[in-house]
């Protein structure tokens, strides 16, 4: 079991090397996932063994990089299966990140909102009134409204001052999913992000937007 993790370890990497990832990238993820790897040895492949080997990993992890490894540990996820087919699918939409995005964790999602609170943060894209917009016109009511704005609002804190890219937004998803501990919210808001993630891909703030005119 431990060579086979291992050679899945190592295709995992030679993936990202592939796909242009940075040296301090790779060796961050090869650090972290080998404590993974240590984590399940002997232990069956299935979903709740690799759930439960993620929160012990977190748990040893300083804060600040426990949504890279969750993001390292979920790209590796289909890898130590040995699921090809689940593994072309993400390549195929480009589900693979070559970025090292650092996020604030805190120690609950209610310190997380305490402290968006505090700092009066409300510098939200379009892309949140336009997802919005759209959910009301397809007839949500103001109950479902609320919750997804209670949802993607620390979202967007997190991503406040990260690059404008997918690999962030991953990231980003990731550390939400850190600071949810109940399995409703964590489902509802992966559900949420995905639909959420066009939005704001398309519709960025106006900082980015003429940073991408002036580099056309």
């Amino acid at each position: 079991m431990g060579d086979i993790a291992v050679r899945a370890l190592d295709a995992y990497l030679n993936l990202l090397e592939q796909k242009g990832a940075a040296v301090e990238v790779v060796l961050f993820r090869r650090n972290i996932l080998r404590r993974l790897v240590q984590i399940l040895r002997g232990q069956p492949r299935n979903r709740d063994v690799y759930r439960s080997a993620i929160n012990a990993l977190l748990s040893i992890c300083p804060p600040g990089d426990r949504p890279a490894a969750m993001t390292a540990a979920r790209e590796y996820y289909y890898f130590w299966l040995g699921d090809l087919q689940q593994l072309a699918q993400m390549n195929a939409r480009s589900g693979f990140t070559t970025h090292h995005v650092r996020l604030p964790v805190l120690a609950s999602f209610a310190e997380l909102q305490q402290r968006m609170s505090e700092e009066n943060f409300a510098s939200f894209p379009p892309s949140l009134d336009i997802y919005l917009g759209k959910l009301y016109e397809l007839g949500a009511d103001d109950e479902v409204l609320a919750e997804r704005a209670g949802l993607i609002k620390p979202l967007l804190y997190l991503l406040h001052g990260q690059a404008h890219h997918p690999d962030s937004f991953r990231t980003a998803v990731d550390a939400m999913l850190i600071h949810l501990t109940d399995n409703y919210a964590r489902d509802s808001f992966l559900t949420i992000s995905r639909e959420f993630f066009y939005y704001w891909m398309t519709f960025p703030d106006a900082g980015v937007r003429h940073k991408k005119a002036s580099l056309a």
